[in-house]
């Protein structure tokens, strides 16, 4: 795994500075225009998750990398939990460069709160939503991968971007007539509401989505594994 995680990172190495500058241009446009800095962490980990995911998995099978890393002494677990490291290496990189870049954006706005630009983004920001913001980020950076990973394990890329928007497209509908149908929240979604907004709410619950994005990502590790062991090349 180890072996995998670090061809994986070298590889990236580049794509991931280009990514970067990109990210921080798309989220410092972003946030001005929304007139707050905390849409620059969401904004930064899934440009870094998506972007050089993507571009991993695109190179292995242009270069033919798959089949080169079968004749190397890596088992198929080792190279599958590798590149599960690599996202989430890759979400938490986003996350912490585009923790920092809101501290600066914000602490320049708390500096000049005069400035044309920075005028907007000087609102108070508690911690509570500083949290949320970085769970959510971490939940929206990952969950499309622990979706499409075991797809790309078992078809690979080409393929498995052919059945990741039909799997989106058949919910769609689906959540839709849900949504329809639901009619007012019930009283415990209530309840559940007002309790997440207390201190001890946003932190229970950030736990808890931390832990369920945890045992989702061993869970579809897992499967990957079985799928690829399964796949020739």
């Amino acid at each position: 795994m180890k072996t995998m995680l670090m061809f994986d990172l070298l590889t990236a190495k580049k794509i991931a500075m280009s990514q970067m500058v990109l990210g921080v241009a798309v989220s410092l446009v972003i946030a001005v225009s929304t007139q707050t800095p905390i849409t620059i962490m969401p904004i930064m980990a899934l440009m870094l998750a998506y972007s050089v995911g993507f571009t991993l998995v695109a190179y292995d099978e242009r270069n033919d990398w798959e089949r080169f890393r079968l004749t190397l002494p890596l088992s198929r677990a080792d190279i599958i939990r590798g590149r599960y490291g690599t996202f989430v290496v890759m979400t938490l990189a986003g996350l912490v460069v585009g923790a920092l870049l809101t501290a600066i954006v914000y602490g320049l706005a708390q500096i000049l709160p005069d400035a044309p630009v920075l005028s907007s983004l000087s609102e108070p920001l508690g911690w509570q939503v500083v949290l949320a913001m970085a769970v959510a980020s971490v939940a929206f950076s990952l969950v499309l991968w622990l979706i499409a990973l075991p797809l790309v394990a078992r078809f690979g890329m080409t393929k498995a971007v052919r059945f990741i928007p039909l799997a989106f497209i058949a919910f769609l509908p689906i959540g839709t007539v849900l949504a329809q149908q639901a009619g007012p929240p019930p009283a415990f979604v209530v309840d559940l509401i007002t309790w997440a907004v207390t201190s001890e709410g946003t932190i229970v619950l950030s736990l808890a989505v931390l832990a369920l994005m945890a045992v989702l990502a061993v869970l579809s590790c897992l499967l990957s594994v079985k799928l690829y062991e399964k796949r020739e090349f």
